[in-house]
């Protein structure tokens, strides 16, 4: 399977400039999966509920559009109003459908995700042309018990405005997440700079990447572009065969 990870500078909260700036990234792409960032159509912001839609709102409208347009999956996460209550959701959808989604379990106290956000409560796998895959979003990573392999999925997704004061943790914490889980992991982080306030900004790094069931790391970038590899099951089950320890755990 061809993956395209879009490490995107997100215009705040200017959908419609995030779409056409990601359509035109894409625009020689003709991977089975495209994956964005957090929060990709407005950049990230917990306290402004006006950038919230609901699922049939303009985003997933959008994305089913893309998705059935370029015959392809895509993947990534919105803020998003249902009954009432934000979520921060990831959504994939693929050739006009939606396949499933998965709302942040762990919210980012230091940005006050616990006051505006309602956590999700479950573990989700999505299946996309026989793959099995696990979406996390951003501060998930820092829990390994929520991409624990028991479901024995193979790929791994991250999607995160990851900032520029821990991206060493980023880059530690996906490949311990490959070694571990014996699944490719693919991290996707927005890249750039975001005004949250006159006295308060972030720096995005980038470091965007995907790592091999193995732990090796096989693409990384800092800057705005689309990374493309491909996801064989091949590899998986050669690397579960060689150090089998998956079958060896308890819990």
């Amino acid at each position: 399977m061809n993956v395209s990870i879009v490490q995107l500078d997100i215009t705040a909260k200017n959908t419609k400039a995030n779409f056409v700036k990601i359509e035109a990234l894409l625009a020689d792409c003709t991977s089975d999966l495209v994956v964005l960032p957090e929060m990709f159509s407005t950049g990230y912001f917990t306290d402004d509920t006006t950038l919230a839609q609901p699922m049939n709102g303009e985003i997933i409208s959008w994305m089913l559009d893309y998705s059935q347009r370029q015959s392809t999956a895509i993947c990534g996460s919105l803020l998003c109003l249902e009954n009432g209550e934000l979520f921060n959701r990831f959504v994939m959808v693929s050739q006009g459908e939606i396949i499933g989604h998965y709302d942040k379990a762990h919210l980012f106290s230091m940005a006050n995700e616990n006051v505006h956000f309602t956590p999700g409560n479950t573990k989700v796998d999505m299946v996309l042309n026989g793959f099995k895959i696990r979406p996390t979003i951003c501060y998930d990573l820092r829990f390994p018990y929520s991409s624990f392999n028991d479901s024995e999925y193979d790929i791994l997704i991250n999607v995160a405005s990851w900032p520029s004061q821990r991206i060493g943790h980023w880059d530690a914490l996906l490949r311990a997440r490959a070694i571990e889980n014996q699944a490719y992991v693919i991290g996707c982080n927005r890249v750039g700079e975001q005004v949250h306030s006159e006295d308060k900004k972030s720096h995005y790094p980038g470091h965007s990447g995907v790592y091999g069931p193995d732990g090796e790391r096989l693409v990384h970038s800092v800057k705005e572009e689309v990374l493309t590899l491909t996801i064989t099951q091949e590899v998986i089950a050669t690397t579960r065969k060689q150090l089998p320890f998956l079958t060896d755990r308890r819990m």
